[in-house]
């Protein structure tokens, strides 16, 4: 996601500057705009020395799940921000957490708000983050905005734990098998590849298939090497630019498995952070545009952002659900239960704990179903390293 920096006037004239994150520059505009501000310019901004340093060493996840927590318990308290602030910075272990938490607090006790202070570190509190510390700060609702942030938080790292550990089976299989697979062919294959050319039998062509990929892998390993380690730059590279996100994600849509795991993450991501908007009272047009910058998927994106004209025209967000084939029926049809019986909020809120729900079902077998997978893979790499290597000592015996 990227950070794109701002100057801009509100409605009484007055100039504002800051910084926004968003995956492209038309849906930061959007995001300004539905804040209510006519925007003077806007430009990326390219990360200092120090912003690399801090993006690379990272703060984890569930440091900034226990902060909101923390920070909520306090406010409701009736501890004052800068005083939770400096308490929170001085009990983090993270150093660069800790920093970011002093330079915040700098700004508050200097007569910044609270959310355009997080809006200086968009890395870890993205735009949804801050614009519900903002609607708090209009409310007087913090503590129970973040209460309710923190949770959301908390669902969204234990749906992504369970996918990662679901996962470390299969990687590391494949990981042992790929080696397997060179340390053979570098090592061994051309030992007995001497061996045959002694023995000066007439090979099957799966065995010469065999010493031919050796003798490429043999002959050209640092070559080989140079360009797996240039293609996972350009990788990491891509991942980084739009056009790339976009095309990883829509790729992984398509898939069996990944595709439909992918699809309802999107789908909860969507409507649990619309829930969440507008539970916090912030405008349906407005939360929506939100909710585009936060889903990674160009599809829901765009979702979003005509799901935003849609309501802004004045026309009902179920008929947009119900219009759009992204959206399963009954999406549309609780979002009408929703808007008949004002509770929108809590009606999307459920909707995202059933796509929950379906999720976790999926990645409890998601080891299962790559199982078969996997053995057949393997057992198609083991089954022509034996007849490679078999077949010709078979036809010298027979020939004896």
């Amino acid at each position: 996601m990227a950070i794109y920096k701002y100057v801009a006037k509100d409605v009484s004239g007055s100039s504002r500057s800051g910084t926004v994150d968003a995956r492209t520059k038309e849906l930061a505009l959007n995001l300004l705009k539905t804040q209510g501000l006519y925007v003077v310019s806007l430009e990326e901004r390219k990360d200092t020395i120090l912003d690399q340093i801090l993006s690379f060493r990272g703060v984890p996840g569930g440091e900034v799940v226990s902060f909101t927590r923390q920070f909520s318990t306090m406010i409701s308290a009736g501890l004052p921000i800068s005083r939770a602030l400096e308490v929170l910075a001085s009990q983090t272990q993270n150093n660069t957490f800790k920093k970011m938490l002093t330079d915040i607090l700098r700004s508050v006790e200097g007569g910044s708000s609270l959310s355009a202070a997080l809006g200086r570190y968009p890395s870890v509190f993205p735009s949804t983050y801050q614009a519900l510390v903002n609607a708090g700060e209009s409310s007087g609702r913090m503590d129970e905005i973040l209460r309710r942030l923190a949770t959301t938080m908390e669902a969204d790292r234990e749906l992504n734990s369970k996918f990662k550990a679901a996962m470390v089976y299969p990687i590391i299989v494949f990981i042992a098998m790929l080696g397997v697979f060179v340390i053979l062919m570098i090592f061994v294959v051309p030992k007995l590849a001497d061996m045959y050319k002694g023995l000066n039998v007439p090979l099957p062509a799966v065995t010469q298939a065999m010493i031919a990929t050796s003798d490429f892998m043999v002959n050209y390993k640092l070559p080989l090497l140079i360009g797996t380690v240039i293609a996972i730059l350009l990788i990491r590279y891509a991942l980084k630019t739009d056009e790339g996100r976009f095309l990883v994600t829509e790729t992984v849509f398509r898939l069996p498995v990944f595709g439909k795991i992918n699809r309802l993450k999107e789908l909860s991501q969507y409507m649990r952070t619309l829930s969440l908007l507008m539970t916090s009272a912030i405008p349906i047009v407005e939360a929506l545009n939100i909710v585009s910058s936060v889903v990674t998927s160009h599809t829901y994106q765009k979702a979003a952002l005509e799901a935003a004209k849609q309501v802004e025209k004045g026309n009902p967000l179920s008929a947009y659900f119900k219009g759009n084939p992204i959206f399963p029926p009954v999406v549309g049809q609780m979002a009408s239960v929703g808007e008949e019986t004002g509770k929108m909020d809590e009606v999307l809120d459920r909707v995202a704990n059933y796509y929950d729900g379906e999720l976790d079902h999926l990645i409890k077998g998601l080891s299962s179903a790559l199982e078969p997978i996997i053995l057949v893979m393997l057992g198609t790499m083991v089954g022509f390293l034996i007849i490679s290597i078999i077949t010709p000592i078979y036809k010298i015996t027979s020939a004896i």
